[in-house]
């Protein structure tokens, strides 16, 4: 058994620390490229990974019109592409357009944080609801 000075880091929580620290490295990526590229380039890479995709362009229209900055609505559109398996759902990327100007989301890292924690909320409002349907 390993004793542990006080104040040290055990193994487990040295691997969590450096888990978290490439977690946090990749999310300034992803950040970096939101902001960086326009959204038909973002748009033109996602129709390379799947060449059936096609996202109306009055869905497209909808969203612009919300008047989001250009590293918010690529944050929506690249949110809901990765987690809907590669298809972009008009109704999912209109209501987190809305959700982003209800809170005045201006950067791609305030849409990641936002959506994380929607994201956190909804899979704990779902693990409620199936707790409530089994007891």
């Amino acid at each position: 058994m390993k004793v542990l000075k006080k104040g040290s880091i055990g193994e487990g929580e040295k691997e969590m620390n450096d888990i978290r620290s490439t977690l946090k490295e990749k999310e300034r990526k992803l950040t970096r490229y939101l902001e960086t590229n326009t959204t038909e380039e973002i748009i033109n890479e996602m129709q390379e990974c799947n060449p059936s995709l096609r996202i109306q362009s009055d869905i497209l229209c909808r969203l612009k019109k919300m008047m989001l900055t250009q590293p918010v609505l690529n944050t929506i559109i690249f949110y809901v592409f990765a987690t809907n398996k590669h298809k972009l759902l008009k109704d999912n990327l209109l209501f987190l357009g809305d959700l982003c100007k209800k809170f005045n989301i201006k950067s791609a890292q305030a849409a990641i944080t936002l959506f994380k924690q929607y994201y956190a909320f909804n899979s704990y409002i779902n693990q409620m609801r199936l707790k409530s349907i089994i007891i």
